[in-house]
């Protein structure tokens, strides 16, 4: 993905066609077109191709800029209290248009990610990286601290996955039971 120079065409492309796919997915449109970015953006279609090669590519820039920029991992220093807040942001993001969208995005492109969409996607999944070693560092101090030491992929597991599993088959409201799970994850090894 090309370098973005603060205040200059390519940061004012950038933002015009993120503001697109967040309002279009506001408005329940999923999965998305470049067509339909482009026209509500004002940015050509040929340059949203040059830039993320695809329409899951730029999805998932969308997705986890927006998650990066908005929805830190909270790090008050009690960890119990850090997880029921995330798992209620991560339930509430998910029960709207736009943060199912979200998660559409970022489970498309990590099932195609051995597809090979270029350089959007790849540094897209540097930014999930980040975040999940951001989380990992929350852990350890956490753990340091007398906390069970805990792991991304445990989290992911026990607090994570029952809440998009809930959004997606709608067998119980995503943010239903969130201290249970927290309580589950901080007490199985």
């Amino acid at each position: 993905m090309a370098e973005t120079r603060p205040g200059g065409r390519t940061a004012r492309t950038r933002e015009a066609v993120h503001a697109a796919v967040r309002a279009l997915w506001a408005e329940g449109r999923d999965p998305l077109t470049v067509r339909e970015v482009s026209a509500r953006s004002g940015v050509h279609e040929v340059t949203i191709y040059r830039r993320w090669k695809n329409v899951e590519a730029l999805a998932l820039d969308v997705a986890v800029t927006r998650m990066n920029e908005q929805s830190p991992f909270p790090d008050s220093g009690e960890l119990r209290r850090d997880l029921i807040d995330w798992a209620r942001s991560v339930a509430d993001r998910v029960d709207t248009r736009e943060g199912f969208a979200f998660y559409r995005a970022i489970a498309a492109a990590t099932a195609s990610h051995g597809a090979g969409h270029g350089p959007a996607t790849e540094a897209a999944a540097i930014h999930l990286r980040r975040r999940t070693d951001q989380i990992q560092q929350v852990l350890d101090r956490a753990a340091a601290d007398g906390a069970p030491r805990l792991t991304v992929e445990h989290v992911f597991d026990v607090v994570l996955a029952p809440i998009y599993l809930r959004a997606i088959f709608g067998y119980s409201t995503p943010g239903m039971d969130l201290e249970v799970l927290v309580d589950r994850v901080l007490t199985t090894p």
